[in-house]
């Protein structure tokens, strides 16, 4: 009875999908020595049942199947969702770590502009006559390629 007790409250939790099942698999086995087999149906619902909402994109169609999975296909069916995860899971880290470092880069850029801008002297266009910019790299032409002055 308590075996059973386990299986039914057994969950994945951090675990990966092959500690998880060895663990579903080592209380079946013990089941079965004491002469209280069960079927792979059961074993199956207890497995799906533990997972978690991770899994609850390939919950519903194992679920739903007419004909019942091997234990090993059952293995193989998480395994291929667990990598799928796990691939996911890397490409938002890579996306967010992508997009921190534009926004740093952005923000450092903002910073630079509005500091030199608020660095130059604040003339009375009346009454002096229009300087030219005073750039750090100057322009280049597109047209004749010489610097100082663009089209």
């Amino acid at each position: 009875m308590q075996l059973k007790e386990d299986l039914t409250l057994m969950q994945r939790g951090t675990r990966t999908i092959t500690e998880y099942l060895h663990s579903v698999k080592t209380i079946a086995d013990e089941l079965a020595i004491i002469d209280a087999p069960l079927s792979q149906d059961d074993i199956t619902l207890y497995v799906l049942h533990g997972l978690g909402s991770d899994f609850r994109d390939i919950v519903a169609p194992i679920r739903a199947r007419e004909s019942s999975l091997s234990f090993e296909e059952l293995h193989d069916l998480l395994l291929g969702h667990e990598a799928y995860l796990r691939r996911l899971d890397s490409t938002a880290q890579s996306l967010v770590l992508t997009a921190n470092t534009t926004q740093r880069r952005d923000s450092r850029s903002w910073k630079n502009q509005s500091s030199s801008n608020s660095q130059q002297p604040k003339t009375d266009s009346k009454s002096k006559p229009r300087q030219s910019k005073q750039y750090k790299y100057p322009p280049r032409c597109q047209y004749c390629d010489q610097q100082g002055h663009i089209a």
